[in-house]
């Protein structure tokens, strides 16, 4: 693969034609493609090989490709194809060829209303569900992997750190704003760490603030009072703001165990809470 001005511009694109740059990441470019024939259009991802400590990211590449060929949810980005790329017998490069999801991410921006907000993450929980009755836990939920397109439409991004239930990671992964205590802690993981993970983007969804950090120098898993979202935002229901507490539990068995539970609690919200009045009400 070549580079210009920093971008791994990719090998091949197996009779796709380039558009744009989507995004770059940790040793990765998302290009805009294009099949000349038919117009569809795709998104590239390119991951880079420069080296033996770059092989974490082809190997969550491979993983990404896995489970989103176990999950058929319209709320998960689908993978269609995986490609490698050799330089004698060593991968050099790895392209997932992916459903282009346009739209921006919740932290890039976030729904303005509380019912735009529980609309998103209503999504958001079923498609957790999904991935989690196929067997996996999504282990990275945040705001960034949430794609929402103009028409409300959620697309759950990222599983290069989906991993079985069950998993015991061998080291911390997770991104530290949102990350649950047993990712730290290194035990195993299930259902309810994609609940926290989901609470924690909606506190911030919800509130504007991010929870305390549970990382410490080192890793060290530190306890902290969090604050509810609804002393950030008066506005936020009861049920809605209780809801977000008993995601964040620190303990897992705390928590809603599955999911299931969460979208259930959420329709109660939505129905119960956020409905607007009837004309001529107050």
């Amino acid at each position: 693969m070549a580079k210009t001005n920093g971008v791994q511009k990719a090998t091949g694109l197996n009779g796709y034609q380039r558009v744009r740059i989507l995004g770059t990441g940790a040793h990765s470019t998302i290009w805009l493609v294009r099949d000349p024939t038919t117009g569809q259009t795709r998104a590239l991802k390119s991951v880079l090989r420069e080296g033996e400590h770059h092989d974490r990211f082809l190997e969550q590449t491979i993983n990404e490709y896995n489970v989103a060929n176990r999950i058929d949810h319209p709320n998960v980005r689908k993978i269609y194809e995986i490609r490698r790329i050799r330089k004698l017998v060593r991968v050099r490069e790895l392209q997932l060829l992916m459903e282009y999801c346009p739209g921006r991410s919740v932290q890039e921006q976030r729904p303005r209303s509380l019912l735009g907000i529980c609309s998103v993450f209503a999504q958001t929980a079923h498609a957790l569900q999904k991935i989690n009755e196929n067997g996996f836990v999504h282990a990275d939920m945040k705001p960034d992997n949430i794609i929402v397109d103009e028409e409300g439409n959620v697309k759950i991004i990222d599983l290069g750190q989906a991993c079985p239930i069950g998993t015991i990671k061998r080291r911390i992964q997770g991104s530290p704003d949102f990350i649950a205590p047993e990712q730290i802690r290194l035990e195993p993981l299930d259902a309810r760490t994609d609940v926290f993970n989901f609470g924690a983007s909606l506190y911030w969804a919800l509130s504007g603030k991010y929870m305390p950090s549970l990382m410490a120098g080192g890793g060290i898993f530190t306890p902290a009072k969090i604050t509810p979202p609804a002393d950030y935002n008066p506005e936020i229901p009861p049920l809605l703001n209780r809801l977000v507490m008993d995601c964040i539990q620190m303990r897992p068995e705390d928590r809603p165990k599955t999911m299931r539970d969460v979208i259930g609690r959420m329709v109660i919200v939505l129905q119960k809470e956020l409905q607007p009045s009837p004309a001529g009400d107050g």
